[in-house]
Formats: structure tokens, sequence, C-alpha cells
């Protein structure tokens, strides 16, 4: 008997609660499927999977024997990779309507309106999401943007067994480029922008259009593109029956109109409190997808019917008359637009506090530093997950280019925000300051070291302190 016949005879004899490739998201009672050919690193993540519950590995090379764990050995575990998740996933995807969002940013925003159009509309939508505590129901929290082949499937499979009838993911291109998506039929797809990121992974800008765009090569019907960007006017340029959105361009099938928004199915008030262009263009994006899904907009557009994401935009009131937003703007063109929004929203002093990740892109921190140096009277350099480079290198690589020399470098994440929301405080009447790069997440990567850390928590335990 082969290899694999042997495994999958083995794998029907246990249950298992779900699969994945990567031992840090293995839970209690999964199969954890290692690829990795090195066996003193099979060996670690073996280990890692085992500590977090699995039980059942599958792996290339042979691992230390336990009793308590399943050990399956397939050296064509790479080529055999298909059969397995065939096997795993045992479901039938053509009951469950499957949407991918991407996008360099809006994604998170456009898929979380989205959802939330979809349940009040009486669906029974599942969200995947990588942001954790939201507010609303049928969410599946990802450890990544759009994870792996196999726990992407263990989250469809969780989907159908409970019934759900939409999916709605976002797509990185990380995860188009290593085909994560590979064999997904989507329902409807969506473009929400386009602008330079992740060149460290890429290479180059052409690399990443050219990624971005692969999403949208089948002529699929049920696209949504913004036109608001380049890329996005080539995509609907290609696809006659693509739904084109965009802020204020009336050649668009979707815009704003005086204070309504102009559909194909009629135009619509909105009675929401966003007035930010990015966050309403995410919000016209999400209404695109759901009309052209339904082929209608009965939509309650209220404050009381539909909320913002955790940490995009996230007001915190924290001195009188003076304000202080979340954001996870980790792009230029994001933090560029925040700022822009802020300085026509409030007429004090608008403060900047952000950093750039370190092992990332570094084509984009100088330019981050103009930017906010151009629409903020005082920028605060910190750490923004400095990994394994020098914080000092990053800070000085983002001030190497600004000029005015009303900035401060504070790496110490907390003892930056504390000096912003001191400065906010001897500030003038209608001053903001704007904490960006991390928004929701709860941990600063230093080393190898996740420590624990939120900006939002950060912000409200020193509020009343200082």
């Amino acid at each position: 008997m082969s290899e694999i016949n042997k495994n999958i005879s083995l794998l029907r004899k246990n249950n298992f609660t779900g699969f994945t490739e990567n031992s840090n998201f293995v839970e209690k009672g999964f199969v954890f499927l290692s690829f990795e050919q090195d066996k003193e690193i099979a060996s670690k993540h073996a280990s890692e999977a085992k500590k977090n519950g699995a039980k059942i590995i599958i792996s290339k090379v042979s691992n230390e024997k336990d009793s308590k764990i399943l050990n399956l050995i397939d050296k064509s575990l790479s080529a055999n990779k298909e059969i397995y998740l065939k096997y795993l996933f045992n479901r039938n995807l053509e009951d469950l309507s499957i949407v991918g969002i991407t996008g360099t940013n809006g994604k998170s925003s456009t898929a979380f309106f989205l959802h939330q159009f979809l349940l009040n509309s009486g669906f029974n939508p599942t969200l995947l999401t990588n942001i954790p505590e939201i507010p609303i129901k049928n969410c599946e929290v990802s450890p990544l943007t759009t994870p792996g082949n196999f726990l992407l499937h263990h989250y469809l499979k969780k989907s159908i067994d409970l019934k759900r009838d939409f999916f709605v993911m976002e797509v990185s291109s990380h995860s188009i480029n290593q085909e994560r998506i590979k064999g997904l039929n989507f329902k409807s797809k969506s473009l929400t922008s386009f602008s330079k990121d992740h060149l460290d992974y890429h290479k180059s800008i052409d690399n990443y259009r050219n990624t971005k765009e692969s999403f949208f090569a089948n002529g699929d019907e049920n696209i949504v593109i913004s036109i608001d960007n380049d890329l996005g006017k080539k995509i609907a340029k290609k696809n006659n029956s693509a739904l084109k959105v965009s802020l204020n361009n009336k050649k668009a099938d979707i815009y704003l109109n005086k204070g309504s928004i102009h559909t194909p199915w009629g135009n619509i008030k909105s009675r929401l409190s966003i007035d930010s262009d990015f966050m309403l263009s995410n919000l016209l994006c999400a209404l695109g997808i759901y009309g052209k899904i339904n082929n209608n907009l009965e939509i309650n557009l209220t404050d009381n019917k539909i909320f913002t994401l955790p940490g995009r935009l996230e007001l915190i009131k924290v001195f009188e008359d003076k304000y202080c937003y979340i954001d996870y703007a980790h792009t230029p063109e994001a933090l560029g637009s925040i700022l822009r929004y802020l300085k026509s929203k409030y007429s004090g002093q608008v403060m900047c506090l952000f950093g750039c990740g370190g092992d990332r892109d570094i084509s984009k921190r100088n330019e981050m530093g103009i930017i906010s140096e151009r629409n903020s009277d005082l920028q605060i350099i910190t750490n923004d997950n400095p990994r394994n480079e020098d914080p000092l290198n990053i800070a000085r690589s983002i001030t190497k280019k600004m000029r005015t020399k009303n900035y401060e470098i504070i790496l110490d994440r907390k003892e930056a925000i504390t000096s912003g929301l001191i400065k906010l405080k001897d500030s003038p009447k209608n001053s903001v300051l704007l904490i960006a790069g991390k928004g929701h997440e709860n941990f600063l990567i230093l080393k190898n070291q996740k420590i624990p850390f939120n900006d939002s928590a950060i912000v409200n335990e020193l509020k009343d302190v200082i």
C-alpha cells in the first residue's frame, strides 16, 4: 500500500477537529501537515504542534515517536498536497458563496461592512478576519490576513457545517502569489485600492501590481473595482461587466452625489457619521459587492446598524476638545489620507505618532516621513515591530529626508504615546493626535519576541493620569 493510501486509511480511523500546515496555528485535535524537508526544523515544528494540541502529524521526514500522537510519514507530501486537502476538507463548496476582497488598503473595513450588510439582510455569513474581539457574530479569527490552503479550508469546512451561506474573506498579495486560494470559485471579487506596499516580498511595484491584477484574470462577472487608482482603472477597462466604484467620478456605477450615494439600483441616503474619504470608499465597495450579488440595495445605513472596525480610525476622546485616533495606517497612501482628513476636520494642531516595521519594505520609510511632515505639525517617530533590525536605524531612515525638524524620536512606544498625550493636553483646542501603524494589534515584535501591546489600551490607561 502506498504511503498516501496508508495515511488516509489511518486518518479515516481517527477523528480530528481541524487541519493546518503551520505549527503556530494548531489547536487541540488538529491534523498538522509539515512540508519542511530539513529534519531539525521539522522536528522543531512537530514539537510546537504537539505543544499546541495536535492529534495527528503528517510530515516528509520522521519525527520523534510519541504515544499520544499519530505520526505519519509521506515523503511525497508536497506532490500529494491536493489529495490530502480533498480528503480532509470533504465538503461541497457549491452552497457557500465566497467573496474575496483585495487591495493595498481597505480590505478589512470593506469586508466588515459587507458582513454587516449581509447579517442585517437576513443572511448567515462568515467573516474571516485577523482582527480579534470584533463585537459582531459569525466571525472566524485567522492568524493571517489570508491563511494557508489547509487552514483556509478548515474555516470553509466549519462554515459549511454551520450552514453559512456566504464566506467573506480578505485576499492578500502573498496569498495570491503563493496560491493559497488556488481552486476556490469566488462568487464575487473586489479591489479596494492600490498603492506601493510589500516590496520587500514582491521586489518591485510591477511584480506587486501584476500579482493583484492576476486575481481578476479569469474574467469573472461579479467584480467590483474602485477606479480611484490606476490599477483599478486598468482592470475595469479589461472587464466590461465590472461594477465601478468611485468617490467623485460620475462615470462610475457607484459614487457620492450631494449627500446621497448614486447606484445602479437608485440613489440611497446614508445617515452614517462616516465622513472620511478612505472609509467612505470602503463603504462604497461593500455596497457594490452587496448590490452586485443581490441585484438590490435595500440597506439601512444608520449608525445603530453599521459599525466600524476597532483600530480603524478609532476615536478616543482623551481631553476636553482634544482627540486621539488609533489607526492601522502603515503605508504612505494610508497615512497621508488620514492626516489630510484630520487636518480638514480639526482646527488645532495635528500630531502624528508612527514607525515602520523592521525586515520589511525599506523604500517606504522616508516617504512616510515626508508625508507625515507635510501633513502634520509635529511627528513622533517610534517602534513598530522592529523585528531583527536596529530600531534607531529604522527611525533614522524615516527622518532622513525630513526638513522641518519638528519631530522627535522616542523608540519606546509607550513612552512615545505618553509624550504625545502630554503634548496633546498642552495643545490648543480642537487638536488631534494620530497613533498610526498598529491599529487593532495586540503585540510588538522585538527580535523573536511578541510582547503584549495595544495602542488603544495604552491610551485609555494613560489618559486619566496625565
